[in-house]
């Protein structure tokens, strides 16, 4: 299997750190940056898990089952997202202090993918997630009252026979 390169999307955020924290470390907050992309549908009973709906273009639709793995005050909130019984990825929440800013970054990275996923994935599926994660730090962004700043981590959607 060949590796596939993480995605991640980045914001500088006129908003202190623990502050994106305090909203990232409950989970019941996410729905509130998923757009018509990123749909929770439900929780786990203790509320560090959830079942998101991803819905892409031309009607395509992937259930996704997360789980938080861990919390890091004030630095970060990550966890684990699997697609079906193959594709598996670690999805992390980054922030950095920055004074009273914060650089706030979104990241997934495929441990595992199954055929279908592979195939998504490189029929434009990288691109579709990284402009997606972007729309998700610009809602993060004004759902905190945070002017956004400006990208600060690259999106990495490389070329060739990764996908995209």
């Amino acid at each position: 299997m060949r590796a596939v390169a993480p995605v991640t999307s980045g914001l500088l955020l006129e908003v202190p750190a623990e502050t994106v924290y305090g909203f990232l470390s409950q989970l019941p907050n996410h729905q509130r940056m998923g757009g018509r992309r990123f749909r929770l549908k439900g929780f786990a009973v203790d509320r560090l898990g959830a079942k998101i709906l991803v819905c892409g273009p031309l009607g395509i639709r992937r259930t996704v089952e997360t789980t938080i793995t861990c919390l890091h005050p004030s630095r970060g909130v990550g966890g684990t997202a699997m697609i079906g019984r193959r594709t598996v990825a670690h999805v992390h929440w980054t922030i950095d202090a920055v004074g009273e800013r914060s650089r706030v970054a979104l990241t997934a990275t495929v441990l595992r993918v199954g055929a279908l996923d592979r195939l998504l994935l490189a029929a434009g599926g990288r691109r579709w997630l990284a402009r997606s994660f972007d729309r998700v730090l610009m809602l993060l962004a004004a759902t905190l009252g945070a002017p956004a700043l400006g990208e600060t981590a690259p999106v990495s959607v490389p070329n060739g026979d990764q996908g995209g």
